[in-house]
């Protein structure tokens, strides 16, 4: 939904804006397309260019022929002369033949499928061989291929310039030096091209004073505006469904993002499971289920204080 304004000025000049935002300006006189007013003259519709009119600004240098050694016949490319036909190399084989022991199905019909042919095997003959079939030698670049003669170009000495027909008076001239100053209007019309289907006008206003014009637009686009980006992103949605799929994403992923870094824990395993510690740091076999290898938090840090304790005092004495 956008709003659309053309301003006229008594001075003769006029502004558009999209979203009221400027556009294009400009005068009435100069810079409309076609213009307001036709103009003076048009070209002669019933004149036509001289026979003898050289509108060729470059011309075949008259004074250049081809050369004696220049083959235009010659081919592009050719057989590779500096090579030979592998020895070995059976031509009177194909390197494909029937399938012998193939049959035509039971429910084949000449008439109705056509002459059967068995399926293509590999040639036994050519199972020791380097090749089979017709040989040829590969394609090189011909060195004395040059492609068609061309004559270089000059300036053509008798070139006329680009032919226009002449210039008479329009007999639909008219003069308005005042557009502004126009009849009382009763209808809009709407001359455009577009991809897009289902394009709609409506709310059409006509009227001499901005103010009307800007309390107007106010009512009615302005109170549109005002719902923000949130209605804008759905409303979209409506002719690009997939956007539904970028939104869940980037919605979603900054939340588990921030779920898998609050709480990392919730990752492994359940959340009552018995966590353990060893009497010693001897190796012991893991997966005991004895409740005296058992221990809790605190009793360990105990333990490990008296431990500690009884190194401390050994050292000392």
């Amino acid at each position: 939904m956008q709003p659309y304004f053309s301003d006229l000025y008594p001075d003769n000049t006029f502004e558009i804006l999209i979203d009221q935002t400027l556009i294009n300006n400009g005068s009435l006189l100069e810079d409309m397309d076609p213009p307001v007013m036709p103009p003076h003259e048009i070209e002669d519709p019933s004149d036509t260019k001289p026979l003898n009119w050289d509108d060729r600004r470059y011309i075949p240098d008259p004074t250049i022929t081809k050369p004696h050694d220049w083959d235009e016949e010659a081919p592009p490319h050719i057989a590779d002369p500096t090579v030979q036909k592998p020895i070995g190399w059976i031509e009177d084989e194909e390197p494909f033949v029937p399938d012998p022991e193939a049959q035509a199905p039971n429910d084949w019909s000449v008439e109705m499928d056509g002459e059967w042919e068995a399926p293509l095997i590999a040639n036994p003959a050519c199972s020791h061989a380097v090749g089979c079939g017709p040989w040829k030698p590969p394609m090189v670049a011909n060195p004395a291929y040059k492609g068609k003669w061309k004559s270089p170009k000059i300036e053509n000495p008798n070139y006329q310039g680009k032919w226009k027909p002449r210039m008479i008076p329009n007999p639909d001239y008219f003069e308005d030096t005042q557009p502004f100053r126009m009849s009382p209007v009763s209808a809009v019309g709407f001359e455009l091209w577009s991809l897009t289907g289902d394009v709609l006008f409506d709310n059409i206003l006509l009227c001499d004073d901005p103010v009307i014009t800007r309390h107007w637009t106010e009512e009615t686009w302005g109170q549109r505006q005002t719902h923000g980006v949130v209605e804008r992103l759905l409303f979209a949605t409506g002719k690009r469904p997939w956007l539904w799929g970028v939104y869940i994403f980037t919605v979603g992923l900054p939340i588990i993002l921030f779920v898998s870094f609050m709480w990392p824990d919730k990752r492994f395993g359940p959340s009552d499971q018995d966590y353990y510690y060893k009497k010693s740091d001897e190796p012991q076999p893991d997966g005991s289920e004895d409740p005296e290898d058992h221990m809790s938090f605190s009793e360990h840090g105990r333990n490990n204080n008296l431990n500690c304790s009884n190194k401390l005092q050994i050292f000392l004495n």
